[in-house]
Parts: C-alpha cells; structure tokens; sequence
C-alpha cells in the first residue's frame, strides 16, 4: 500500500483502473463485465468515427443513438450517459484480454480533448459533473480508500467496490473481530494482506448469489428513482444471524432457500477469515 494519500477524487485514482458507476456504467439488465465492456467497446468506437468535439450536431446525434432506452435500464429516471467510454483507446488491450477491464470515462471531457468541452451534451451538464462526488468521497477512511486502490487494478471491479463503501467498511469490522484490532496502515500494505483483501473483493465480479438488481449493492430497485434497503438474511428465512450477514447485504444477496444462504455465508466467511489471517500475521 502507497503511503501517500489517496487522490481528493476517486473516479480516476491511478493510470490502472477508474470509475463510471454514476454516469450509469453498471445501470443495465446485462451488466456483466463481459456485456459491459463490449457496450462500451461499440459505443467508443462509434463516437471515434461519427462525431467531432467541436460539432455539437454530431454530439446531440450520437446521444439521441447511443442512450440507453429506459427499458433496458435496471434502475428507470436514472441517467444513463452515452458518453462513458474507453478513454485509454478504441481496440482490446493486453490487459482486457487477459480478463481485466480498461479505465472508463468521459468521451467529451475537456482533458480528453484539448480543452474543449462536450459535457453539456450529455445527461448531465458540466457543472453537475464537475461537482459531484459519490459517498465513498465522504464515508471512507485514508486507509479504507488505499486498501481498496492497492488491491483491485481494473475498471469494472473498482466500480463495484468503491461506490459500496458499506461493505469494505464492514469487511474490514469483522477483520478486527477476528484478529482483536483495527489493522493498521502498515499491516493493510504488507502483499499478502492486499492479495487476501483483493480476493475479497473479488466475490463482488460475479457474486453467484447475487439478485437481479444486486448490482447496487444493499440498495433494492423497487421502480423508478425509488430504492429500498434490502432485508438481512435471517429476517428473510427466519435464521439466527450470522456476523457476515452485512456483507451479504452489500453484496446484493438474494438466496432462495436456507441452504443457499448457508452457502453463501460459508463462501464469503472463509474469504473474511483467509484476511483476518493474512492481517495477523502481518502483526508485529
């Protein structure tokens, strides 16, 4: 782990990965990394062929093509900005190819194009974009922020983890249970801890568990703009509680009968427990 301090804004921490969750990256009924690198691939090379920053024809053109029809969204009235794409460039890279997703962002962002400035073309304006910030910004810790940087090195996982502050802030709760204190800076650096925290947050890729719309994490859709928290588990199936319930939470989680939500606990507690082992040895 780095011991500078993690960049003020978290959307494009590093030259490795970068986030798109608020310009409605994950917001689709297919949104597997898979279909949704491929989406961003066609619409990146779409907008490389058939539009020009200075042309605002072309730019109004390409959203009226390219936005998301509300019927394919997860969460409907949720922007959907067609101009989220590869900004690091149009075919595969090495990386891609090797399983890993590309740094996403702004096609019409000034610092992608000498200055000039497309924003206003798209869902949001520029004053919107350049001032929001999403809740990590404001709920993570320094060391919750660098654990989550210096271990994911790739787009669309980072999306998932960064904007779902609740579960690395939980994850790292039970790691203090089982080891009897918080970790510190340097435990939460050493290689090891970062590969068990990484593997972690690897469940949250293709999470088996997961609900239709878990891809939002704890947040259910019920319609429109509307959310609903969603319910711990042993409410659901009237269960003793489990410590790594929360996480199932942040995870999406909809189990379908009692053994599935035993399953569940098991695969994520022996995750959570390979940590708290990897941060104890760390210890002095």
């Amino acid at each position: 782990m780095s011991e500078d301090r993690p960049p003020k804004v978290l959307c494009h921490p590093d030259g490795k990965k970068s986030c798109g969750a608020c310009c409605g990256m994950y917001n689709h009924v297919e949104h597997g990394q898979s279909q949704t690198m491929q989406r961003l691939r066609r619409r990146t090379r779409a907008f490389h062929r058939n539009t020009s920053i200075d042309d605002e024809a072309s730019l109004k053109a390409f959203r009226q093509r390219w936005e998301d029809d509300e019927k394919v969204k997860l969460m409907t009235g949720l922007p959907s900005c067609p101009f989220l794409g590869f900004v690091d460039g149009v075919e595969p890279s090495k990386t891609e190819q090797q399983g890993r997703a590309r740094i996403v962002g702004c096609l019409v962002h000034p610092l992608q194009n000498d200055g000039v400035d497309g924003r206003d073309c798209g869902v949001y304006d520029r004053f919107i974009c350049e001032d929001y910030l999403c809740a990590a910004h404001n709920i993570l810790r320094t060391d919750e922020i660098r654990l989550v940087l210096d271990s994911i090195d790739d787009s669309y996982l980072y999306g998932l983890v960064i904007t779902n502050p609740k579960f690395v802030r939980q994850l790292l709760e039970l790691v203090a249970r089982r080891t009897g204190a918080w970790p510190s800076k340097k435990v939460l650096s050493r290689p090891a801890v970062l590969e068990a925290a990484g593997r972690c947050f690897e469940q949250m890729r293709e999470w088996p568990y997961r609900d239709n719309d878990g891809i939002f994490g704890p947040v259910g859709v019920t319609g429109a703009v509307e959310t609903r928290r969603r319910d711990m588990p042993a409410d659901v199936f009237d269960v003793d509680p489990d410590p790594v319930d929360m996480l199932l939470v942040c995870m999406g989680t909809a189990c379908k009968s009692t053994e599935e939500l035993y399953s569940a606990r098991r695969r994520i507690d022996a995750e959570v427990d390979a940590l708290a082992a990897a941060v104890k040895r760390a210890q002095p």
